[in-house]
């Protein structure tokens, strides 16, 4: 959901030093990455070892490299070159491919993708229905985005700044009117072990242990939520 960046100086080929911005490479960072595969693993029918994975907003490549280790293939699209650039020279991997490309007019084929990462970057854009109706369209009729969402208006949980460009649950469902949403936030909360967030979300905590009534009033106001969306029919 969040992770922390740090930027550096990083030498460019053929000219000055460039600002890049590199995820540390933490355990929070590595469990983050870990906690997307795992909702991936949990929700598809098919091994993820089989799967040709899109991670959106890839940046220098932090989370595609983590990503390789249990998808057949996985393309990480960022629009920045220079990001790009520096995750070829020093991510290699067979099965990840760079793609400089608009999240909001993807360069791939329709129908072409297996699974969709989306895990806050569509906040990083201002066109984001059109990024939304871009994933429905590269999505294969079997395949699923993974999709994780600050909420501007968050109370509860909140770790770091998940205000500024996040939207509000009632925004997020109608920018998502044309996918199913199958809820992994009450899963997460429940069983983080399982989805390798223990390192900051306790077993057995309030949240998780809350009536049903009560958690569906104050879920508006969680600080992220994590979906897992499909194209509807």
């Amino acid at each position: 959901m969040n992770t922390d960046t740090r930027t550096e100086m990083t030498e460019i080929s053929g000219g000055a030093p460039a600002r890049i911005p590199v995820y540390r490479e933490t355990g929070r960072r590595r469990n983050n990455a870990n906690m997307v595969n795992a909702v991936c693993g949990h929700f598809s029918f098919r091994p993820q070892g089989q799967l040709v994975c899109l991670d959106l907003g890839s940046s220098t490549g932090a989370s595609a490299e983590c990503f390789a280790d249990y998808f057949e293939k996985v393309i990480a699209l960022d629009i920045d070159g220079d990001n790009l650039k520096w995750a070829r020279e020093n991510r290699k991997r067979e099965n990840i491919e760079y793609l400089c490309s608009d999240g909001t007019e993807i360069a791939l084929a329709d129908s072409s993708i297996d699974v969709v990462i989306c895990d806050r970057s569509f906040e990083h854009v201002e066109r984001r229905q059109e990024m939304l109706s871009e994933i429905y369209r590269v999505l294969k009729y079997d395949g699923f985005c993974y999709f994780g969402a600050g909420n501007r208006y968050g109370l509860i949980g909140r770790r770091g700044n998940y205000g500024g460009r996040s939207l509000s649950l009632g925004k997020l469902k109608s920018l998502t009117r044309n996918f199913w949403r199958h809820d992994y936030t009450n899963m997460i909360l429940e069983n983080p072990e399982e989805f390798h967030v223990d390192d900051i979300i306790r077993r057995h905590n309030i949240i998780s242990r809350l009536p049903r009534r009560i958690f569906t009033l104050i879920y508006p106001y969680f600080a992220a939520w994590v979906w897992v969306l499909t194209k509807r029919k």
